[in-house]
C-alpha cells in the first residue's frame, strides 16, 4: 500500500454527508466512484481491504490468476487507457491485477474517495430522511441518498463447520486471506481441502514447494489447461490497434468474450470432426473451450460428448488409472464452473501427492495433529490449507447488516434465496443499487461490471433530473424475474445433478438455500433487457417524487 493511500485513508472526517456512499474497490467500486464524482455527486466509498484490487487485493494464494485474458478482463471506458497498458501474460498474476488496480486509482485519482481498510458494520435506510445511515466498524458514520454495493460475487469466504477447526495445532490458511509475505512450504506435510477454481490453481504450485501434499477432493472438476504464456509488445501493440473490434464483440457474446459464437452444434457433428475442434480448443486452452459448440450447454448427448473428451485427456495424463478416475467428473460439464489450471492433472503423477476422495469417505473432523475421515482413518499434517471457495452471490451482502423499509433486514429477506430485479436493486430497500449482485449474469465480470455502474449512473442522472427521493424495484418485478432466471436456468444442464456443490445454485454452502443465484440468458441479452428497462421508464421500479426537479 503506498504511503499516499495510507495519508489520504487516514485523512477523512469520521462523520459526514454524502451523496453517495460506494461499498467495495474493486472493478465494480473504482469505476461507479469514478462516474459519481464525474457527475459531479459527493462519494464516499469504503473498502475493507487496505489498498485497492477487492477481491484480487485478497486472492495471493500460490499460482492466483485470472482465467479470463488479461486485454479483455479490464475497463473499456477509457481509451487513453487501453493504449497506455501492457498486460505481460496471457492470464495476468495476482500482483499484475494488483498493478493494474493501482494505475487505474492513480490516474484518475480515485483513492481520496475511499477509506481503506474499513468494513461497513450497518447499512439502515432511514424512511423520514430518505437517506441511507452507514457505519463502519471503527465508528464512523456517513448519511448517503444513495447507497451502491459492488462486493463482488466472490469475495464472502466460505469456511465449512468441520468439529474440531479450532484445535488444529498447525498454521491454517483459507486462500482467500493468504499471508501477504507468503507461508513457507518448503519440508512441510500440507494438506489442501478443495479443488474448485482456487485449488486447481494452487495444487500445482504448492506440490512443487512441499515435502507432501494431500488432496482431499469432494468434487472433481473440468479443468482445461490455460496455456498462459508471456505477452510480447509487438502482440500488445496488435491487439491495441483493434480494441473497437474487441469491445463490440464483448458486448455481444454470452459471456462477454470478443470472439464470435461457434455456429456449430456438437449434437449433430459427425464424430471425427467434433473431435477435431475439441483437439483445437483444447490447444488453444482457456475457458472458451466451454463455447466450442453453441448447444454444450443445452443438449446433453453435446455435453456428453465435451465431457468425455476432458475425461479421456485426464485418462492420458494421470499415470494411476484409479487417480484418474477418481479425478474424472460424472456430472454435465458446466454444471460447476470449468476453471482453467496450469499442470494440475500433472500434479497427481507426482510422487509426493495424495488425492482422497472425501464424497465417498467424509471428512469427520479437524484434529490437532491432521484430518480424520469417515473411516478412522488420520492424516497427519503440519499445514491446513481450506480451498473451500465462497458465499457467492449473496454472502457478502448478508454478512452486513443492511436494514430497508420497515425495519425489513437483507439477510432474513434473502434467507431462501435472493430476490432482485436485475440482479440491480431488491423491493424494500429504496436508493440501494447492486454491481453484480445476485441474479446477474455469470460472465466476464468487468465488461459487465461497467455497463450496470454505467447503468446506475444513469438512473441516478434520471433521479436527479425528475426530483426524485426514492426509487425501488417492485415485488412484481422482482419475482418475475427471479421466474425468468430460474426458467432460463432449468432449460440448461448447468444445474444439472443433485450431487453437484456449485455456487450457481448456492449448494456448495452447507444450509444455504438451493436457488438459481445467477442469470444464464447471456451477459448480451442481460444488458439488452437492461437498456430496454432503462427506455421504458425504469418499468419495474417505483420512482417516488418529493422535490422540485433537478435543473442539470
Amino acid at each position: 500500500m503506498s504511503t499516499s493511500a495510507v495519508g489520504l485513508t487516514t485523512a477523512q472526517p469520521q462523520n459526514r454527508e454524502v451523496d453517495a456512499v460506494v461499498i467495495g474497490a474493486g472493478f465494480g467500486g473504482l469505476y461507479m466512484a469514478h462516474q459519481l464524482r464525474e457527475m459531479g455527486l459527493t462519494v464516499q466509498g469504503y473498502e475493507s481491504a487496505p489498498d485497492v484490487g477487492g477481491t484480487w487485493y485478497w486472492n495471493r494464494y500460490p499460482g492466483a490468476r485470472t482465467d479470463c485474458e488479461g486485454y479483455y478482463y479490464c475497463y473499456s471506458f477509457d481509451p487513453e487507457m487501453l493504449q497506455q497498458w501492457n498486460w505481460t501474460e496471457r492470464y495476468p498474476t495476482q500482483p499484475e491485477m494488483q498493478s493494474y488496480f493501482g494505475y487505474v486509482a492513480d490516474k484518475f485519482d480515485l483513492r481520496r474517495s475511499y477509506r481503506f481498510g474499513t468494513r461497513v458494520e450497518s447499512a439502515v435506510f432511514d424512511e423520514n430522511t430518505d437517506r441511507w445511515q452507514v457505519r463502519t466498524e471503527t465508528g464512523e458514520q456517513t448519511s448517503a441518498i444513495y447507497l451502491i454495493t459492488a462486493v463482488g460475487i466472490l469475495s464472502a469466504p466460505n469456511l465449512p463447520n468441520f468439529p474440531g477447526i479450532e484445535s488444529f495445532t498447525g498454521p491454517a490458511y483459507h486462500t482467500a486471506y493468504w499471508p501477504e509475505e507468503g507461508v513457507e512450504l518448503a519440508g512441510k506435510r500440507v494438506g489442501i481441502i478443495g479443488t474448485g477454481s482456487t485449488g486447481v490453481q494452487a495444487i500445482p504450485m504448492i506440490a512443487e514447494q512441499a515435502e507432501h501434499l494431500t488432496v482431499f477432493q469432494r468434487t472433481p472438476n473440468y479443468v482445461i489447461p490455460a496455456r498462459n504464456r508471456p505477452v510480447s509488445q509487438e502482440e500488445m501493440d496488435e491487439i491495441k490497434t483493434r480494441y473497437d473490434e474487441v469491445w463490440a464483440k464483448v458486448r455481444r457474446h454470452w459471456f462477454s468474450f470478443p470472439f464470435d459464437m461457434a455456429n456449430m452444434l456438437a449434437g449433430s457433428m459427425e464424430e471425427n470432426e467434433r473431435t477435431r475442434i475439441y483437439e483445437k480448443a483444447w490447444a488453444n486452452g482457456g475457458f472458451p473451450f466451454l463455447f466450442s459448440f453453441d448447444d454444450l450447454l443445452f443438449d446433453p448427448v453435446a455435453n456428453e460428448s465435451a465431457a468425455e473428451f476432458v475425461r479421456g485427456k485426464i485418462r492420458e495424463t494421470v499415470e494411476d488409472p484409479a487417480v484418474a478416475d477418481l479425478l474424472s467428473p460424472r456430472y454435465p460439464f458446466g454444471a460447476k464452473r470449468p476453471p482453467s489450471g496450469t499442470g494440475y492433472y500433472e500434479a497427481f503423477n507426482r510422487d509426493n501427492v495424495s488425492l482422497l476422495d472425501v464424497a465417498a469417505n467424509a471428512i469427520t473432523e479437524i484434529t490437532p495433529r491432521g484430518v480424520r475421515l469417515t473411516d478412522g482413518t488420520e492424516h497427519e499434517v503440519d499445514v491446513l490449507v481450506f480451498a473451500t471457495g465462497f458465499d457467492a452471490s449473496t454472502g457478502a451482502m448478508t454478512r452486513m447488516n443492511i436494514v430497508g423499509r420497515d425495519g425489513v433486514v437483507l439477510a432474513d429477506k434473502w434467507a431462501e434465496g435472493p430476490n432482485t430485479h436485475l440482479g440491480i436493486s431488491t423491493h424494500g430497500f429504496p436508493n440501494m443499487f447492486m454491481i453484480t449482485g445476485p441474479q446477474s449474469p455469470f460472465t466476464n465480470i468487468p465488461p459487465c461490471a461497467q455497463n450496470t455502474a454505467d447503468w446506475i449512473a444513469e438512473a441516478i442522472t434520471h433521479l436527479r433530473r425528475e426530483g426524485a427521493s426514492r426509487m425501488e424495484a417492485t415485488e412484481a418485478a422482482e419475482q418475475a424475474w427471479t421466474e425468468q432466471i430460474t426458467a432460463i436456468a432449468e432449460q440448461t444442464l448447468l444445474t444439472a445433478g443433485k450431487d453437484v456443490h456449485s455456487w450457481f445454485t448456492g449448494t456448495n454452502v452447507e444450509g444455504k438455500a438451493a436457488v438459481i443465484n445467477v442469470f444464464f440468458g447471456g451477459a448480451d441479452k442481460y444488458m439488452d433487457i437492461c437498456e430496454q428497462v432503462a427506455a421504458d421508464n425504469y418499468s419495474g421500479f417505483e420512482i417516488t417524487t418529493t422535490e422540485p426537479a433537478y435543473a442539470n
